[in-house]
């Protein structure tokens, strides 16, 4: 490193000085060459005044004591060759040389250097001088230069050589000692190696630090070990108590999966309880339907039987019984006898009378029929509805609100209250038509009770059907009842809370979940107490089921 510094710094100053010399000889060369067209100018004037070509020549021929120039030239002051030189061993066919534009000296591309000078008479040019001159003695001792200056850098860089190979050593053992103690420790893994120090000079005080620092490395090392085993030793207790807390960990899992499928069986059985609390309500919806009807059954059983118990049905008897007596001389008794002769009046009056009875009875038989055809229609339709829970069937949402309204016909009909059907066109969809069925009665059941307890004396109900923009079925039940308070707008779909006092608090919630198996939803809204309250089912057109 330090021959090629001091090899690099010595090439750069041996270069600028070639540079300043070479610049020197030029300009040295320059100043001779004028000079030397200044002398001939001085010596040409008079010959070159008067027209004297011979003397001109011969001021010029004395140019063969410059070898350098090769060329030179007198002219008049319109620019004429008056006279001109050419070097020994040049030709005369030889071009001459440009002429260069203006006083002074040039270097040709050539490699010669042309000179130009004025010739003055009485302070006023004559005509001027031109020199043109070869460069080879230049270009020879700028070789020679040049020859010396690489001896000299030879001769330098060959000592820095051998300074730098002798001072080398003073640098490199220590530095090399370093580093086969870094190998070597590096290699085994043994901190207690030390740096043997050779002086007090700067790689002495990096010995001394090195070492310093393998020692300060050893006691980390050891520091280092001594915490890893401190840490073995807590991972070890701390995995320890990772175990023992993975096993509570896995009996509280195991807890917690059996606690829910506890809740999820609980969850199944609170379903199937709402669904028979839904069929009950049915149940005892078509019972009491039933008994209704079996009311007037029974009133027209009682008519009929007084009616032929009150009927003249004996009298025919007794008058069949007395023309019987009289059969022998029916025709004199007839005529002659009082009482034959009441007979036609008494059979005329009778007549009437049985017709009467005949119409009546046929009324109360229409009766019994109807009631007993009702009877079957309810029993027919809770069968309907008693099938298989899950079915996916293709129902009308006009005929479930029919069926559902007939369930609570007596207390609609009871009450007087309104029903407004407003029920958009629709296509049978296909769903669970006993889930719907048993949402509807619930929330008809509902509107019962907030009608009842709201004490209004236009009690109404608005049904509605219709399709959203979305694709879907809503399903609107709406009554101008009790209404609902705002905070329990959020609540009243949870399980257990009601508001009634012999409620069980499950029927909306087992209502919601219904609708949501179903692939739908049911909201409720109201204005607040006094001002009703409105249930939106929507559902999708095609049946979704819901895993529970």
């Amino acid at each position: 490193m330090l021959a090629v510094s001091a090899g690099t710094a010595l090439c750069m100053s041996c270069a600028v000085f070639v540079t300043n010399d070479l610049r020197m000889m030029r300009s040295a060369k320059t100043d001779h060459l004028l000079a030397l067209a200044d002398t001939l100018g001085v010596g040409a004037v008079n010959a070159l005044a008067r027209g004297d070509l011979r003397r001109a020549e011969r001021v010029l021929n004395s140019l063969q004591a410059h070898p350098s120039v090769v060329y030179a030239s007198l002219h008049d002051n319109e620019g004429k060759v008056f006279a001109r030189y050419r070097a020994p061993g040049t030709t005369s066919t030889t071009s001459p040389p440009p002429l260069p534009p203006a006083n002074g000296a040039y270097f040709t591309d050539d490699g010669h250097l042309g000179v130009l000078g004025l010739v003055h008479l009485d302070g006023r040019p004559v005509g001027s001088v031109y020199l043109h001159a070869a460069l080879n003695d230049l270009r020879a001792e700028l070789l020679h230069y040049l020859r010396v200056v690489a001896l000299v850098i030879l001769a330098s860089l060959s000592a820095a050589v051998l300074i730098s190979s002798r001072l080398q050593r003073l640098v490199t053992e220590p530095i090399l000692r370093l580093t086969r103690t870094a190998q070597q420790i590096a290699a085994a893994g043994d901190y207690s190696v030390r740096v043997q120090k050779g002086a007090n000079d700067e790689l002495g005080i990096l010995c001394d630090e090195f070492n310093r620092m393998l020692e300060r490395i050893a006691k980390s090392d050891k520091e280092l070990q001594e915490a890893r085993d401190l840490l073995e030793q807590r991972v070890d207790a701390r995995t320890a108590q990772l175990s023992r807390a993975n096993v509570k960990l896995s009996r509280e899992i195991a807890e917690r999966q059996r606690a829910e499928e506890e809740l999820v069986t609980l969850h199944e059985q609170l379903i199937e309880a709402a669904h028979r609390a839904g069929m009950a309500e049915i149940a005892t919806d078509v019972l009491h339907n039933v008994g209704n009807v079996l009311n007037s059954v029974n009133v027209s059983c009682t008519l009929v039987a007084e009616r032929l118990r009150t009927s003249s049905v004996p009298q025919v008897q007794r008058l069949a019984e007395l023309v019987n007596e009289q059969r022998e001389r029916l025709g004199e008794f007839l005529s002659n006898d009082p009482r034959g002769g009441q007979v036609p009046e008494f059979l005329s009056l009778l007549a009437a009378e049985l017709r009467v009875e005949r119409e009546a009875l046929l009324d109360e038989v229409g009766a019994l029929v109807h009631n007993i055809d009702h009877i079957k229609q309810i029993v027919a339709m809770q069968q309907s509805y008693a099938g298989v829970s899950g079915l996916v069937e293709a129902v009308s949402l006009e005929q479930l609100f029919d069926d559902a309204l007939r369930l609570h016909a007596p207390w609609i009909a009871k009450y007087q209250v309104e029903v407004v059907r407003q029920f958009e066109p629709l296509p049978e969809i296909r769903l669970q038509k006993q889930k719907l069925l048993q949402v509807l009665v619930n929330l008809l059941q509902n509107a019962r009770d907030a009608l009842l307890e709201s004490g209004r004396g236009d009690p109404r109900l608005v049904l509605r059907i219709n399709r959203t923009p979305q694709d879907a079925v809503r399903i609107e039940v709406s009554d101008n009842g009790l209404g609902i308070a705002d905070e329990n707008l959020t609540r009243i779909f949870s399980h257990g809370f009601t508001t009634k006092a012999g409620g069980h608090g499950f029927g909306l919630h087992a209502s919601a979940n219904a609708v949501q198996q179903m692939g739908g939803k049911l909201a409720a809204a109201s204005e607040g107490p006094g001002t009703g309250a409105t249930f939106t089912i929507e559902l999708p057109l095609e049946a979704v089921e819901v895993p529970v």
